[in-house]
């Protein structure tokens, strides 16, 4: 017969797995999403703003997390220990970022989308930070966007000056060609069976 105590001790493992499993599934859950291809440009634009604001280069900003759609959390170093920012990038032109912390400091600022409804740009100076260019944020340029660019770039140019470096790059070749050492001379036959 089995033993009531091994049986009991069996149920309290089981118990004990199921409320392990119950809490690494809860702590998985309230982990920040990491962000997508999507978010990066949202990310960067929102780390282009807090490096304005606080006047610190770009590389002392990470991303940290995605606690919900569109708002992200930016881990720096501020005041000497690590500090955290969530920036909000919503859909209506702004950008709403505040300190996750203490909640006192809270900036709004607005940002546009350009034409293709690719890049964003935004206008934040700081008194601090001699920096006062526009921000501008784009996606990275796939290899398609690279030769549509490089095609743009080329037709985009007046037709008498694509002529015209057509024909410097033709009567270059033809130099080379007139300036290049002439081949040898085939040897002329010496003697042999038909020599007298």
């Amino acid at each position: 017969m089995s033993d009531p105590r091994s049986a009991r001790r069996s149920s309290r493992l089981r118990h004990l797995g199921a409320i392990a499993c119950g809490l690494v599934m809860a702590l998985l859950l309230t982990l920040p999403a990491a962000a997508n291809a999507d978010d990066s440009v949202n990310v960067s634009l929102c780390k282009q703003i807090l490096s304005r604001m606080l006047c610190k280069k770009l590389n002392e900003f990470s991303f940290v997390g995605k606690p919900e759609k569109d708002v992200y959390i930016i881990g720096m170093f501020y005041a000497s220990k690590p500090s955290e920012m969530l920036c909000a990038v919503m859909p209506d032109g702004q950008v709403i970022i505040q300190d996750r912390t203490w909640r006192a400091m809270r900036r709004v600022i607005p940002y546009t989308v350009d034409s293709a409804g690719k890049c964003l740009s935004a206008s934040y100076s700081s008194p601090d930070c001699p920096v006062r260019r526009a921000i501008h944020v784009c996606p990275p340029k796939t290899k398609q966007d690279a030769r549509e660019q490089q095609q743009e770039t080329f037709w985009s140019r007046p037709v008498p000056k694509i002529l015209e470096e057509e024909y410097k790059a033709m009567s270059g070749r033809a130099q080379q060609n007139a300036t290049a050492a002439p081949a040898p001379a085939a040897p002329a036959p010496t003697g042999g069976a038909g020599a007298q």
